[in-house]
């Protein structure tokens, strides 16, 4: 079946069947990958910068980089605040930033190698699509250079950020100067061609049809069948904080898109519902419509809870209780999927 007639087969599907068919398809696929497994990691992030060139219009994070409250992390902070979330018990750290052409690219190098040399264990999540094609921008080399120079410096894995939705004319409403969704693809391609497994996520619940999500999709799952390199996918709701954009905010369309996610995406070992975006009541309630991954305790993340997402400081106590009250056995892992 060529892409074309399989795009608009799914995309009429969707639109056509009610929650409880997409449940039961999407949890068949989720129990015949993992059974009764459902996972989640201790993780932090370390926010190593809020001043962004792109100032998109969903994002209430981000400040100019001539903002009284811009700041760039010194490596001596970096190193504070693995410390301390290694003290804490983490075993992974995202690392999260802006767009700034200005810092420069051993600045990102550094960050790296000063959280490895805090803990050799630690599973390094860093650095989304976008800023690693601004780091081969600013360098003028390869993006490949790019990745394998970050993988010597201690780099594990690449997140799944900045995808958005890949629809043009979407995307150009509610982040017209990132990344476009073609280049998103391209480079999570050439990370995955580098040895670098990536996440992969889609923001939804703004100004997007269900035709718009069924390509954003597609798009994953016609890469995904190219490469393998996709780990996890993970759906992502928009919150609308700060922004003029609206926000859907309807616990059933987050189900549907959930169990779609998972039917569309069976090429994608897992999907991830992170309980610092959903709630975990209502985790407990998307495990048994796809998802097999709560995410993790995400200490000190600060880009999702800027927008509204609530994050009370959780313990792994609160993500086994979580976990065994849907019915699933916990399973601590880290997003590279070591059990």
């Amino acid at each position: 079946m060529n892409s074309t007639k399989r795009h608009k087969e799914a995309f009429e599907f969707f639109k056509n069947s009610d929650i409880f068919s997409l449940g039961q398809m999407a949890n068949e696929v989720r129990i015949n990958k993992h059974k009764d497994k459902a996972f989640y990691a201790l993780n932090a992030a370390i926010t190593y910068s809020n001043s962004c060139e792109l100032m998109c219009p969903i994002c209430s994070f981000a400040r100019s980089k001539k903002h009284a409250e811009s700041y760039i992390l010194s490596l001596e902070s970096v190193r504070e605040k693995a410390q301390f979330f290694n003290e804490l018990g983490a075993n992974e750290i995202h690392i999260i930033g802006g767009i700034n052409h200005d810092i420069d690219f051993n600045y990102y190098v550094d960050v790296i190698k000063t959280i490895r040399n805090v803990s050799s264990d630690y599973n390094i999540v860093a650095y989304t699509a976008s800023e690693c094609v601004m780091m081969s921008e600013v360098t003028g080399k390869s993006l490949e250079w790019v990745y394998k120079t970050l993988l010597d410096a201690g780099l594990n894995a690449l997140p799944g950020g900045g995808a958005e939705i890949f629809d043009k004319p979407a995307r150009d409403k509610i982040t017209p100067k990132k990344l476009s969704g073609k280049d998103w693809l391209a480079a999570h391609k050439v990370a995955h061609q580098c040895g670098i497994r990536t996440n992969a996520t889609m923001l939804y619940g703004h100004v997007e049809t269900l035709e718009q999500i069924t390509d954003h999709l597609m798009s994953l799952r016609n890469l995904q069948e190219e490469t393998g390199g996709f780990k996890a996918f993970v759906p992502l709701p928009f919150r609308k904080g700060k922004s003029a954009i609206q926000a859907k905010e309807s616990s059933l369309y987050d189900t549907c898109v959930c169990a779609y996610s998972r039917i569309i995406l069976d090429n994608f070992d897992h999907l991830r519902v992170p309980v610092t975006h959903f709630s975990d009541r209502f985790v407990q309630v998307l495990l048994h419509f796809g998802a097999d991954d709560i995410g993790g305790t995400h200490w000190s993340e600060e880009v999702a809870k800027s927008a509204g997402a609530n994050f009370a400081r959780l313990t792994e106590n609160d993500l086994i209780k979580t976990i065994k009250a849907s019915g699933f056995i916990p399973i601590k892992t880290d997003s590279n999927y070591n059990e």
